[in-house]
């Protein structure tokens, strides 16, 4: 091969998987270089190679919806600033969500990749500061009203010019951030990352040439994109759709927020759109275009092609058909903090909108975001820091199986906090932490359990920030005869005459040492009759403790008996059971 008209499968498919590792190893640098747990752990990142024209050409796992926004806010940059506002050794910083996507604690970090003078490439990290200088905390505002309250906001400033820092915009940061330690560090370990990235692709161009690995990713692009649409072309021509009711959006408490997908499958082309959403809210559930975008993306990506490494020819295929000013389409200045909730509940309306036309592709409901944050903000009661605790949940039972535990579909490749990390690092004991089964709904294949975590205060002035949603229109919904998952709930102080059960995302709680609080995550739905669940399984969730006998009759027409410490089915009992219908 001597030039781009002559690409090769084999040579194509090295530099694919080059992309990949350079994000791959943009992760690691983070991971191994970052401050905050919420990095370093629970990967609360996206990275990531994206061409000059904004196609994805590697990424790493991370928070899936900011991979689906990588490429937009690299379109945006280049749309405001043009090509040649990118220099060699230039870093820039963007978090406006209107320009990148998510929410402002949500920071984009990207440098132009330059090789033999030409622009080749941006490497790209996103990932959540550990504070942005809002209203609240750690940002995830509960009850903002403007993007104003939200943060300071970066809008594809330079942060580095021919590798000269801007010492005035660094100390800008530092001077408007609670953590600013914490901050700092996890900036700086995002310059490292990009940096890495950027090392990487430069190879690539050396030994293939820039002209051969541009060449190389578009035949990449365009056949993974081929893929894509043999795939949407096994969906029967029509228009699906689904909608679901957020509990409010945290401020004007008892009016749901209505969110309705539409998908129209035309060949081997889909067109979203979110007709019959809720116009834009006065609270901070809002998202706009570029990540309700990612949402859709990643809920075809998942059900087409789930265990590929993703590239831009993953959503060619896909279209959108938009109306600004609702609910998934907001406009700026419109609060959007509290994003997240609206994100996965935007991935779980595409899936079930397909459950009707492709059953066999898709699982029962999932589980909405759970989250902890503890923070300690004034020095006089102790050290200030910063705790965010995603914890994962159950999601729907599959086509060919239960549903998973410790996950959150449209979350990525986001881990829980391991219970070593927080205790060394928090005045925080965690007294219990072990899978919640009874949240989980009964099926053919059941629904994933939730977890539950129960946390102790151990010094003065705690904050307590809960993030819970989907708790009266339960998004763990149960498909062809399954039951529902149960929502999250988050109990402070059980037990004591001060307890208080908490249901919404706009709560907030002042601690104290001997303080304690648990939080149970949600469970999956369950897919089919859960009496046509084969006894040796509910035999197996039994003996796992993952089921009481009593539920196990209950739920699922299964009695089981213990006989010398071990369990066993009752066959006849069963079937009379199931013969007769109990329930």
């Amino acid at each position: 091969m001597t030039g781009p008209d002559r690409i090769d499968v084999v040579t194509a498919e090295i530099i694919r998987n080059g992309m990949t590792s350079a994000a791959l190893e943009m992760a690691r640098t983070l991971r191994l270089t970052a401050y905050n747990p919420l990095l370093f752990e629970s990967q609360d990142f996206g990275l990531g190679i994206v061409s000059p024209e904004g196609e994805m050409w590697g990424e790493a796992p991370g928070v899936a919806a900011f991979i689906g926004c990588l490429g937009d806010t690299i379109r945006t940059g280049v749309a405001g600033l043009g090509l040649d506002a990118f220099g060699e050794g230039d870093v820039f910083i963007v978090n406006d969500p209107y320009l990148s996507g998510t929410h402002i604690s949500d920071t984009t970090i990207y440098r132009p990749v330059f090789h033999a003078g030409r622009l080749v490439a941006f490497s790209s990290a996103t990932a959540h500061w550990a504070d942005i200088g809002g209203k609240e905390p750690g940002g995830w505002c509960r009850d903002s009203t403007s993007i104003y309250q939200e943060g300071i906001c970066f809008t594809h400033l330079k942060l580095v010019s021919g590798g000269e820092r801007n010492a005035e915009l660094f100390k800008l940061i530092a001077a408007n951030v609670r953590f600013p330690g914490l901050v700092m560090g996890d900036l700086e370990a995002k310059l490292a990352a990009t940096r890495q990235g950027a090392l990487r692709v430069q190879a690539l161009c050396e030994k293939y040439g820039a002209d051969v690995v541009a060449a190389s990713m578009a035949f990449v692009i365009e056949r993974t994109d081929a893929a894509v649409r043999r795939k949407i072309a096994e969906i029967p021509d029509g228009e699906y759709g689904a909608a679901m009711c957020l509990d409010s959006d945290g401020v004007v408490e008892n009016d749901p927020v209505r969110l309705a997908v539409n998908l129209r499958v035309d060949g081997d082309r889909m067109t979203a759109s979110f007709e019959g959403t809720s116009p834009a809210r006065t609270g901070p559930v809002n998202l706009n275009p570029i990540v309700a975008g990612s949402a859709v993306r990643i809920a075809l990506k998942a059900l087409t092609m789930p265990t590929d490494p993703t590239n831009a020819g993953h959503f060619r295929a896909l279209d959108f058909d938009l109306t600004p000013g609702t609910a998934l389409t907001a406009e700026r200045p419109a609060p959007c903090d509290s994003y997240g909730y609206s994100v996965v509940t935007v991935v779980e309306l595409c899936v079930r909108a397909l459950a009707e036309a492709v059953p066999d592709w898709c699982p029962a409901g999932g589980s909405q975001l759970t989250g902890i944050v503890l923070s300690r903000s004034d020095p006089r009661d102790g050290m200030p820091f910063i705790f965010s605790d995603p914890v994962d949940c159950g999601t729907g039972g599959r086509p060919g199986g239960d549903g998973e535990v410790l996950n959150v579909m449209g979350n990525g490749d986001v881990p829980t906090t391991p219970v070593e990390i927080i205790e060394t690092r928090y005045p925080v004991r965690i007294e219990r932490f072990e899978y919640a089964p009874y949240v989980a709904g009964a099926g053919r294949h059941r629904g994933g359990a939730g977890v539950r975590r129960d946390y102790r205060i151990l010094e003065n002035g705690l904050n307590l920030n809960v993030m819970v949603e989907n708790t009266v229109d339960v998004m763990g919904r149960g498909t062809h005869g399954g039951r529902p998952g149960k929502p999250a709930r988050v109990v402070v102080r059980p037990g004591t005459d001060r307890e208080v059960v908490v249901t919404r995302h706009n709560s907030a709680h002042r601690l104290w040492p001997g303080d304690s609080f648990t939080a149970v995550t949600s469970g999956g739905g369950g897919l089919g009759d859960p009496f046509d669940r084969d006894p040796a399984a509910v035999l197996r969730d039994v003996r796992e403790e993952l089921l009481s006998a009593e539920d196990a009759e209950f739920l699922y027409g299964v009695r089981v008996r213990q006989e010398s410490g071990a369990w066993r089915v009752d066959e006849k009992s069963t079937e009379a059971l199931r013969a007769g219908g109990a329930r």
